[in-house]
């Protein structure tokens, strides 16, 4: 039960996790609709061919990986905004010179 606990607590709680949810069903749902456009394109058969497979093979892991990329900058720069903002309230914690 602490495991949970903190694995909630980390996420920001319920509203966090459902958050995530939601953010992961719009990416699944964009991925699918965006692959889909590009890739399929015979609609005679009930089976994907070959090469609309590949395509979807290949359309989701670049849709994964490019996602997976922005996240990580809007990290980075999440960090160095948190990092300068504690730098500026450190510098307005210091007494001025000669108080």
């Amino acid at each position: 039960q602490t495991r949970t606990m903190d694995a909630i607590g980390q996420s920001g709680g319920v509203q966090g996790i459902k958050y995530n949810m939601r953010a992961m069903a719009k990416l699944y749902d964009a991925l699918s609709k965006s692959c889909f456009k590009k890739c399929v394109t015979r609609f005679s058969q009930p089976d994907l061919a070959v090469g609309e497979l590949t395509c979807v093979d290949r359309c989701t892991l670049k849709f994964i990986e490019s996602a997976q990329a922005v996240t990580q900058e809007m990290q980075k720069a999440q960090e160095l905004e948190m990092q300068q903002q504690q730098a500026l309230q450190q510098m307005g914690q210091q007494k001025p010179f000669g108080s």
